[in-house]
């Protein structure tokens, strides 16, 4: 794969180039394609770099080569066909569009209803490490207590994920209930701490536990990823020992290369079947009295 312009700047702060993000995304290609092979995928691409106008693309490059797939899903008003990338030249084609991230769903094109990831996005104000820190141990050890391990992730932006690997024993609307009321059992049980509130005037400085990455549309940041931002942050999957002194941004393009020469902290992971999970849940939302609204994320 020709990297065209691969002096171009895409991160002014660090001086790093285009040329660098595709060194990079071919480094860690065998990291990556595991969490992202086979779904429809969506890019953030930077052109003139992360200070220029960025936009999301979910269509499939006209002129993309053979090896990048194609699903046509439907929308509101049409359809749109989406990329799947497969192979390390399908990453380095988006790596040359100057994409700096990439987002999947939490299904695959050969089975678009049964998850196979199960994800809480633990989103909390601006600049509070501490807090989330502090957040996602607690939610690590409430969703273990319900049966649920979890695997810690630097988002490379203000927050962490908890992301657990599963059967597709259940369908997306199954999941996404299980994944909401996990949320707000812990929210009911920490309310001090944790919020499922999504407007943040409601918030008030306690981290939101987002739930809305379950169904079979919602996309989420793809581990190895880069994130638009000084520093070129990376989405990093992490052990839990590693969250205080590394922080949701600690890991970057600049300081990864050890990691990838070493174990991944996700491997061996087996995938849990949620089925009786599902059933505890819902049974601790009827005895706590806990009842879904309909909810909306596009009116909050």
């Amino acid at each position: 794969m020709t990297i065209t312009n691969p002096d171009r700047v895409l991160f002014p702060d660090s001086g790093l180039t285009k040329a660098d993000v595709a060194d990079y995304y071919e480094a860690a290609a065998d990291r990556m394609l595991p969490h992202l092979e086979g779904r429809p995928l969506t890019v953030e691409r930077f052109p003139k770099g992360i200070d220029g106008q960025g936009f999301m693309q979910k269509n499939r490059p006209s002129h993309a080569p053979e090896s990048v797939g194609s699903v046509t899903l439907d929308k509101k008003d049409g359809v749109t066909t989406y990329p799947v990338v497969n192979d390390r030249d399908g990453l380095l084609f988006f790596a040359n569009l100057s994409a700096i991230t990439f987002h999947v769903p939490t299904v695959t094109v050969e089975d678009g209803l049964h998850p196979d990831w199960v994800i809480w996005d633990l989103d909390p104000p601006e600049g509070a490490d501490e807090a989330v820190v502090a957040a996602a141990e607690t939610m690590r050890g409430f969703l273990g207590d319900l049966g649920i391990p979890t695997l810690p992730m630097a988002t490379g932006s203000k927050g962490f994920h908890l992301r657990t690997p599963i059967e597709r024993d259940l369908d997306a609307r199954r999941v996404d209930r299980l994944a909401r009321g996990g949320a707000m059992l812990a929210v009911a049980a920490h309310p001090d701490q944790l919020t499922t509130a999504f407007k943040k005037a409601d918030r008030d400085g306690r981290v939101f536990v987002d739930w809305l990455r379950n169904m079979p549309r919602a996309t989420s940041v793809v581990p190895y990823s880069l994130r638009p931002k000084k520093g070129a942050p990376v989405a990093a999957p992490l052990d839990w020992g590693e969250l205080a002194p590394i922080g949701p941004t600690g890991v970057t393009l600049e300081t990864i290369e050890a990691r990838l020469h070493e174990a991944d902290p996700w491997d061996d992971t087996q995938p849990l079947d949620l089925e009786p999970i599902a059933a505890r849940v819902d049974a601790a939302l009827e005895e706590a009295g806990i009842e879904f609204e309909p909810f909306d994320r596009f009116r909050g």
